[in-house]
């Protein structure tokens, strides 16, 4: 009775060990370990000697290498959801690398006569179907934020827009449909500013200034928002910006100079030390001081900038944003020379002739930053929608 008890306690042991192997041999299926032999057997087979043994492991991986696919396929299908379609394209080009990869071996033959029942998809077509299927979900809703976008609602209309491009840089979607709705849909979604520029005094630097942002313009998102520093016939503007230069200044080129001297002692020489008989029983060093001076001169300049930006809502009148903007940019430098021996100064001195930047130079780092810090701003009121 009790040996009856053991043997039905070890069957069901084994019985459980049995199903957690066959578990984990499921799950590196799903993980692709048939692709992995796949390429393995066909780089083994893509030569003179078609061994039986690499021949039988690629007809067994190819097809449980398709049929892990094609029963994904079914269940994603069953969800009938645009992203599952994506999906269900993913497999199906998946499926097709993997034909690719083994029909140029066909027909096939082992070196002992076996020939493998290795069977082949449509996997062009299946392809293609699932390209197809990925469009026309995702139609339904390019066509739902058109019909926003056509109310107002420039938000939609980017949405539609980046779903149209997505779909014509991964899926192809090339066709006169989606050209118009692209263009619609960026002609909708686009912001139109119009700044105007200003300033408190009449003194150069501001004219610099200005002249830097009516050529490079606003570092704004060049796709959605559109900015003109004069009006454009023919455009509805949806914001005007007044931008008042406050300041803009430069300061004089300044200079520091200090001086700093070093001294220490250095052996030059032995003095010998005789005996009573004149013969040497040893030797002194000889020490001569020695100093040095290094003069390091420091140089620095600066400039800085400060604005008002106003920006209006055109239909309403209404002000949306008030942001003061200040800016600067400085310039340092320093350069050392040593006098005297230089065997005096161990540290480190770095020579070389220093060159001031220029102040309009200067001015042009201050603008530069300026221009990024209004197309951060444009975008803020932008997102206002």
């Amino acid at each position: 009775m009790l040996r009856f008890f053991l043997t039905t306690i070890l069957f069901f042991v084994f019985t459980f060990l049995g199903n957690i192997c066959h578990s984990q041999s499921r799950i590196h299926l799903k993980n692709n370990e048939h692709d992995k032999a796949v390429r393995f057997a066909s780089n083994r087979l893509d030569g003179k000697k078609q061994r039986t043994k690499h021949v039988k492991k690629l007809e067994a991986a190819f097809a449980q290498a398709n049929q892990v696919d094609l029963e994904l396929v079914d269940s994603l299908k069953s969800l009938d959801t645009p992203i599952g379609w994506e999906r269900i394209h993913a497999v199906h080009l998946r499926m097709q690398k993997r034909h690719e990869q083994v029909e140029p071996l066909l027909p096939l033959v082992s070196n002992d006569g076996y020939r493998p029942d290795i069977r082949l998809f449509p996997v062009h077509e299946m392809v293609e179907e699932s390209r197809l299927e990925v469009i026309e979900r995702y139609f339904a809703q390019i066509e739902e934020n058109m019909e926003l976008a056509r109310m107002g609602h420039r938000l939609a209309a980017r949405n539609a827009y980046d779903r149209i491009h997505h779909l014509q840089q991964k899926y192809g979607w090339y066709d006169p449909t989606a050209k118009q709705l692209a263009d619609e849909a960026l002609a909708l979604g686009r912001t139109y500013v119009l700044f105007e520029m200003g300033y408190r005094w009449d003194f150069y630097n501001s004219h610099s200034v200005m002249r830097y942002l009516e050529s490079r313009g606003v570092a704004s998102d060049a796709t959605w928002q559109v900015v003109h520093f004069n009006a454009q016939p023919g455009i509805q503007y949806d914001f005007k910006a007044m931008l008042e230069l406050l300041d803009a200044s430069v300061s004089a080129n300044q200079t520091s100079t200090t001086h700093n001297s070093y001294s220490t002692q250095i052996e030059v020489g032995k003095e010998e030390v005789k005996d009573t008989n004149g013969v040497v029983i040893s030797s002194l060093p000889i020490y001569e001081t020695i100093s040095a001076t290094v003069e390091e001169v420091r140089a620095w300049k600066g400039a800085s900038l400060s604005a008002q930006l106003e920006v209006f809502d055109v239909s309403s009148g209404e002000l949306v944003l008030s942001q003061r903007i200040c800016e600067s940019e400085n310039y340092a430098a320093s350069s050392c020379s040593v006098s005297g021996d230089a065997r005096a100064f161990t540290g480190c001195c770095i020579g070389g002739i220093i060159i001031f930047p220029s102040d309009a130079h200067m001015l042009d780092e201050c603008a530069s930053d300026l221009r990024n810090r209004l197309g951060h701003l444009v975008k803020q009121v932008d997102f206002q929608e």
